[in-house]
């Protein structure tokens, strides 16, 4: 029996082994990408695939926190170089790169601001050059919509199987909910006649203990005492702490995979679709109403957009719009394809993490 206990045992260990080896490994390829400026490029070689790769496998191994800011730095500095030379369309390409991955990097702001304060000022060559190379980063080529096309049918069927299997979990887990219901209802009766008969016995031992005192009482009057055996009562023993049953627990991590959104907005505001299209960064002035709604009621935002690529860039414009008023803000935003054709932004109660989620059955 022990030999049979011991087999499983030594296949999760070295499980567990080979992805900590994996996971070590991959730290070491980013920080070799980096040293060699393999930043985002080329496809399957680069650092910011590897940093996507160890998040998903530990999402909660922070080894790659410090690598990932490394990557940011880098990426600024070729910012900066690129802002010396005047190709400010070069340097905002690289700047939106880390506003989307890693917005805290250090000297990522400065490097903004040396780029807003080039197209205030007039300077025309920079405005085209950044327009330029904001449209020419929405416009994927034939080979990269390929590539995604492929990915997108990929996940949508992992989601269908996802979906089915999440389907099959919550079924399970309502009948186990239900027979443990049952159960305990069960033993909530049972525990319950046993309450009523400890009762019943209480009140008869107490009803004969005090008929031996009238006894002892009366023969004391008539100096003929008796003795009255003491009856120790004992003392009912605490009900043992209902341990929490993998029922309980399956169903409660169902209910979570299984949350939605539920939160009514708090207020919606229209967004330009023509203005994102064309990336044109006076959107900033149409932006500051939103901006303070957002600070004045510490909300978080949903983004209804067309596409990722407007959804990526609207919530750069937001958190530069949300910085230049309040700079220890933090946005906190997620994202919903629209039905419409205009975008729009909402705005919802506060929250700290993530979103505040209700299952409905």
């Amino acid at each position: 029996m022990k030999r049979v206990l011991i087999v499983p045992a030594l296949l999760l260990a070295f499980q567990s082994q080979a992805a900590n080896e994996n996971l070590d490994q991959l730290l070491s390829s980013i920080k070799a990408d980096i040293q060699s400026q393999r930043l985002s490029s080329p496809a399957g070689n680069n650092a910011l695939e590897r940093i996507t790769a160890f998040r998903e496998q530990a999402p909660f191994d922070f080894r790659v926190v410090p690598l990932t800011y490394q990557w940011g730095e880098a990426y600024v500095a070729l910012a900066n170089k690129a802002i010396a030379n005047g190709q400010y369309g070069k340097a905002q390409g690289y700047l939106d790169k880390v506003w989307y991955v890693a917005s805290l990097t250090p000297g990522l702001e400065e490097a903004q601001a040396k780029i807003d304060a080039a197209a205030k000022g007039g300077n025309k060559k920079a405005v085209q050059q950044v327009a330029k190379a904001e449209a020419k980063a929405k416009g994927p080529s034939k080979e990269e919509l390929a590539r995604q096309k492929k990915i997108a049918d990929e996940l949508a069927k992992e989601k269908a199987r996802l979906e089915a299997e999440r389907k099959r979990q919550l079924e399970q887990a309502k009948k186990e909910a239900l027979a443990e219901k049952k159960r305990l209802e069960a033993e909530l009766k049972r525990k319950q006649e046993e309450e009523r008969k400890r009762r019943l016995a209480a009140a008869k031992a107490e009803k004969e203990a005090a008929a031996r005192r009238a006894k002892a009482a009366q023969a004391q009057k008539s100096n003929k005492p008796a003795a009255v055996p003491v009856v120790a009562k004992a003392a009912p023993k605490p009900a043992p702490a209902r341990k929490v049953t993998a029922a309980e627990l399956s169903e409660a991590k169902s209910l979570w995979a299984a949350a939605k959104e539920n939160t009514a907005p708090l207020a919606s505001y229209p967004i330009s679709s023509e203005m994102i299209a064309n990336r044109d960064r006076d959107i900033a002035e149409n932006l500051e109403p939103v901006c303070k709604a957002i600070l004045d009621n510490d909300a978080s935002v949903v983004l209804h957009t067309t596409d990722k690529a407007d959804y990526r860039w609207l919530t750069v414009r937001l958190t530069l719009c949300l910085r230049r008023l309040d700079k220890s803000f933090r946005l906190r935003h997620s994202h919903q394809l629209a039905s419409e054709e205009e975008p729009f932004v909402t705005l919802h109660p506060p929250r700290g993490v993530s979103l505040v989620r209700k299952v409905e059955f």
